[in-house]
């Protein structure tokens, strides 16, 4: 399995996950992609131990190589600086 971390602080709003509904402020984002195509993206509070399962799945890419492309694709659409 193929796994990529990344900080980043939330948008407006924050991300809405299935658990606990929408987290805000510092957050790490795990992707991880599986041999078939699978992938787990999960969401926590910077430092913290509990992950959530970021809403909207399953979520599948049809070449692996993909991965690192799109982690960092959505690293780019979540992050927003503090103002």
């Amino acid at each position: 399995m193929n796994e990529r971390y990344s900080l980043f602080s939330s948008p407006a709003g924050g991300v809405m996950t299935a658990e606990v509904g929408a987290v805000t402020g510092e957050l790490e984002l795990h992707s991880a992609i599986g041999e078939d195509g699978s992938l787990d993206l999960r969401i926590r509070y910077a430092g913290a131990d509990e992950w959530y399962t970021v809403e909207g799945g399953p979520y599948r890419l049809y070449d692996p190589r993909d991965h690192e492309v799109l982690h960092e694709i959505l690293i780019a659409a979540l992050h927003r600086p503090p103002a």
